[in-house]
């Protein structure tokens, strides 16, 4: 529904949307999201430790094993027998055989150190993987509850490919980034502990010579992560805004072709990708800096203990001593790849809890009234006072009252505040003083959903879902039979065509029923309306869209819907609504002349040039200052 008067609030693209304000509170209000999966996550951090000392311990076996072979060859060379060798002497020669028993047993020992870490780190990252999707599905669930509860204000002040990026593409990017996050720091955490206790025991003087690149390693990946963090954010900035603007243009991609825009809306996605491949190849590649980096480092501190090793230590030592600082150099190497997915998480989570943390609607009162029994149809305005921008007053004072089973007509120019009195009536935007009351009672002592579900509403976009047509008109009331679908169609005037369709109410409609007319989808939301069973109807401009043989079909849809009940219709044709009771004649936010079409014409005011434009081709309101309704 369209509103007047741009809205104060800030787009999503705007400055305090990109930069994040507080990385430790979004890391902290991340971690809490998984509150109910701490147990899962105790077991993983577990195992993953034992998957990490079984790593550590396998050198150690490699090592003891080693020594025993180099023990062997030296007794052998002594005449002596050994663990895995026999010596025994032969006419005509020496014989020496392998002990295969003994030395496949201690091979296939350190073997299946490796087989049960790798088991052990599967098993976590499956169970990983399932808390993945159960993350996926939660906040999800949480962010579609949460729109659920946001006002209409603002999605007034979002563009819905923003905030369809928001609910997938950033939600997703947590989610896959989970797995690599826990299980990297987790793993590289023990590995990096584990190997350090290691390499001190096995040989401290080593240790020391290897310990010696950790503080460059660790500025180079700090100095880099400084750079790349702005170019991440950049990064999910700047995605968004292209979902925006491809939502944006299938939605209006028949004006596009129309207007021969074609041209423009190519350069303005190719100026918009164009800028995010930029920023993504410089987030990517800042990042990716990091691993040659510390890598280089790597291999020069593998020189020195090759050297000082040689020095200091034997063989077997050195050997195990490089398996240790390899398993220690792992996690170092992972920080470039750890910290650029720790700030696209982060990114992503900043920019869901902004949506999370927006302004809900005012909760309904704990004895909101809950029944419709008790509706009637009677509205009164008293005082009411209202402005979407505190800076730009629009509805003053307003006073106004309607019978039960009455129909107000309400016209003005554009801008006027004619939609706003619906939304209003419909509570998607509060009052700011004053208040609506609806059989002597304040709207606001109902419940939304009783309210709502109270008045029917046909618009002027029609809003029609892919499916069936028989789905679709239902969609007024779920539990609605075939034979209430039927005769509600017969009553709008829809039941004819929908025979001739292929399939009949069974016939499939396109997303917004682009394969009936305009003029049919019309009538569908008539009978939508219908099956709804309204106390109190609004019709805001239900017949502009639609030809004038069209029109007459629809109108006398609309006056069998309008039976009886109390009825707002809002029309730009003033010739739709000259048989309504009383019309409301409404310019910048006041009413200025209320009566009938006969009392208004009679006192040739506003109303009467307006309605006099739509046949002389004069214009009344070339010379006002009316605000747009955006």
């Amino acid at each position: 529904m369209a509103r007047m008067g741009g809205g104060p609030g800030a787009r999503m693209g705007d400055k305090r949307f990109n930069k994040p304000e507080n990385i430790k509170q979004t890391a902290k209000r991340l971690t809490k999201q998984f509150s109910n999966q701490y147990g899962r996550i105790i077991f993983i951090i577990v195992i993953l430790v034992f998957a990490a000392a079984l790593e550590i311990a396998a050198p150690v076996f490699l090592r003891d094993l080693m020594k025993r072979i180099s023990s062997d060859m030296a007794a052998l060379q002594g005449g002596a027998s050994g663990t895995y060798f026999n010596f025994a002497s032969q006419s005509g020669g020496i014989l020496i055989t392998v002990i295969w028993e003994t030395l496949l047993k201690d091979f296939g020992f350190i073997i299946a150190l490796y087989l049960v870490s790798a088991f052990v780190k599967w098993l976590a990252n499956w169970i990983i993987a399932k808390i993945s999707a159960y993350f996926a599905y939660e906040m999800g669930k949480s962010f579609k509850e949460k729109l659920d509860r946001l006002p209409l204000a603002f999605f007034d002040r979002q563009t819905f490919g923003e905030i369809l990026s928001r609910g997938t593409n950033d939600i997703n990017t947590i989610s896959n980034s989970l797995s690599e996050v826990l299980f990297q720091i987790v793993s590289g955490v023990s590995l990096l502990i584990g190997s350090l206790i290691a390499m001190f025991v096995t040989q401290w003087e080593l240790a020391f010579v290897a310990i010696g690149t950790i503080p460059v390693s660790l500025l180079l990946a700090g100095f880099i992560a400084y750079f790349s963090q702005k170019q991440f954010i950049k990064f999910q900035y700047k995605h968004g805004n292209l979902e925006g603007h491809v939502e944006e243009t299938l939605s209006g991609y028949n004006v596009i072709k129309l207007f021969n825009q074609e041209e423009h809306v190519t350069k303005v996605f190719d100026d918009i990708n164009d800028d995010l491949k930029r920023t993504e190849f410089l987030a990517v590649w800042i990042s990716s800096v990091v691993h040659p980096s510390l890598r280089f480092i790597s291999n020069v501190g593998y020189v020195v203990v090759c050297v000082v090793g040689g020095i200091v230590a034997d063989v077997p030592t050195i050997i195990a001593f490089l398996m240790f600082l390899n398993l220690f150099s792992q996690p170092i190497h992972n920080i470039g790849s750890i910290v650029s997915t720790i700030q696209t998480t982060m990114a992503a989570a900043e920019r869901i809890f902004t949506v999370l943390d927006e302004k809900e609607m005012s909760p309904d009162a704990v004895n909101a009234i809950t029944s419709e029994v008790g509706v009637h149809g009677d509205f009164s305005f008293e005082n009411v006072s209202f402005s979407y921008s505190p800076d730009q007053p629009l509805i003053q004072n307003m006073n106004l009252h309607v019978n039960q089973g009455d129909t107000i007509a309400i016209v003005g120019p554009t801008g006027a505040g004619k939609t706003t009195i619906v939304n209003l009536i419909m509570r998607f935007y509060e009052i700011d003083e004053g208040a609506i009351k609806l059989d002597g009672i304040d709207i606001r002592e109902y419940s939304r959903g009783t309210l709502r579900s109270a008045i029917g509403m046909v618009l002027q976009d029609t809003w029609l879902f892919h499916g069936s047509i028989k789905n679709n008109i239902k969609y007024g009331r779920t539990d609605a039979t075939d034979e209430e679908i039927y005769e509600a169609s017969k009553a709008a005037h829809a039941d004819h065509f929908i025979q001739t369709l292929p399939g009949g109410y069974d016939f499939i409609l396109n997303e917004d029923g682009t394969n009936i007319s305009q003029g049919q989808r019309q009538l569908l939301t008539i009978a939508r309306a219908m099956i709804s069973q309204p106390k109190i109807l609004i019709l805001d401009e239900a017949t502009s869209s639609v030809d004038t043989r069209t029109e007459t079909l629809v109108q006398k849809a609309m006056d069998r819907l309008m039976e009886g009940k109390t009825s707002f219709v809002i029309a730009h044709r003033l010739s739709t609504i000259k048989n309504a009771k009383t019309i409301i004649v409404m310019k910048k936010g006041q009413i200025v002349e209320t009566g009938s079409h006969q009392e208004l014409l009679a006192l040739n005011g506003f109303y009467a040039e307006l309605y006099n434009a739509q046949f002389m081709g004069s214009n009344p309101m070339e010379s006002l200052e009316i605000p747009a309704e955006s």
